[in-house]
């Protein structure tokens, strides 16, 4: 058997090692903050100004957005009528200086839309297009725009990876927050692309926003947030009881760009149309019905086959499905691998074009 006396020891010298290197650790930090440098400037002095010099490159890329929508209700014969004004507020990157601008959807559909620079000047856009499946909308204004977007590599980021977010709100100055990069996940609601997972708070407003890399580079816009309700307990205040927690999904900056010239030169962006309805279950992909004269239909598929594969990838949940055939031009011929009463078949089917009535 072990000795017991022998084992203290050592665990209590393997703590004392590791508050030696903590302490360490910590006077190294307290060090390099103290510690004066030849400008005088101590380590957050420094830290600081790189943090202005960072977000001053990029701040004029990004713009306001004010999507407003007047509607006259007519109350009574005695009162007359009453205009009823709604106006969402978002943000925008400018995409190049011929005045075209991206940002996302509005969550109504706006009688005037305005955009406001970030030195106070205010123009009218008009919306050029807009792509549901990336809930990205392209604007266009008449004038040169100020500044064009530095433009990043978003496949540089990785997890750990330092970014600061700018995006509007109420009030004339934006929001700025600093996070630090989690991954890339496909998220079930926008399966167009992996998003960038940060973990920055962001606010009402910042939607279309800038994901900016630390050489002040735009490497993707705010796109989602995901929330989350925290563990609660019954022993926890009443304002601890509604805490969740934010995350911060961005869609990569190379995503916006060709989805944004593909709106600038045809005015909508061409997607893959397959022509079923499908749910997910322990099995697989299974198809519920098949929509008539439908790609789907013309190539043989028949409700209740079980999609596994597309162009040899494995399909394992709707979005998967609805991912690739969305991000495939149309009147491209796809292999579909089925299992369709118990034995494995390929069929070839030739996509068409998705319609948003559809």
């Amino acid at each position: 058997m072990f000795n017991n006396k022998v084992l203290h020891p050592l665990k209590t010298n393997l703590i004392n090692n590791n508050l030696i290197h903590t302490y360490l650790c910590m006077f190294l930090v307290l060090f390099l903050i103290v510690l004066p440098t030849e400008a005088e400037d101590n380590f957050l002095q420094l830290f600081e100004k790189e943090f202005k010099k960072v977000i001053n490159t990029a701040r004029p890329a990004v713009v306001k957005v004010l999507a407003t929508r007047t509607s006259k209700n007519v109350l009574s014969r005695n009162v007359g009528n009453i205009t009823m004004l709604q106006q969402d507020i978002s943000s925008g990157i400018l995409l190049d200086k011929n005045g075209y601008i991206a940002t996302t959807t509005f969550s109504f559909s706006p009688n005037k839309i305005e955009v406001v620079y970030h030195n106070d000047q205010k123009v009218t856009a008009k919306v050029i297009g807009m792509d549901k499946l990336t809930d990205l909308v392209v604007l266009k204004v008449d004038d040169e725009l100020p500044e064009r977007v530095k433009q990043g590599d978003s496949k540089k980021l990785d997890i750990g990876s330092f970014v600061f977010t700018i995006g509007s709100t109420h009030g004339d100055h934006p929001i700025v927050s600093f996070g630090i990069v989690s991954g890339c996940e496909y998220l079930p609601e926008h399966p167009c692309d992996e998003l960038i997972k940060i973990n920055v708070p962001i606010s009402p407003g910042n939607s279309g926003g800038a994901v900016i890399n630390t050489s002040g580079e735009v490497v993707g816009m705010i796109l989602a947030i995901l929330t989350e309700q925290t563990d609660m307990t019954f022993l926890q205040p009443p304002i601890q009881l509604m805490k969740t927690q934010e995350i911060t999904f961005a869609l990569p900056i190379e995503t916006v760009k060709s989805v944004a010239d593909e709106i600038i030169k045809n005015g909508k962006v061409s997607r893959g149309w397959l022509g079923v309805d499908i749910e997910t279950n322990d099995l697989g992909v299974f198809i519920t019905r098949v929509i008539q004269d439908s790609p789907a239909q013309k190539s043989g598929l028949l409700p209740r086959d079980i999609i596994l594969e597309f162009n040899n990838d494995p399909i394992r949940h709707y979005f998967e499905l609805l991912r690739r055939v969305g991000t495939t031009t149309p009147r491209t011929d796809i292999i579909l691998k089925i299992r369709r009463d118990g034995r494995v078949q390929n069929h070839t089917v030739k996509l068409g074009e998705r319609q948003e009535s559809k």
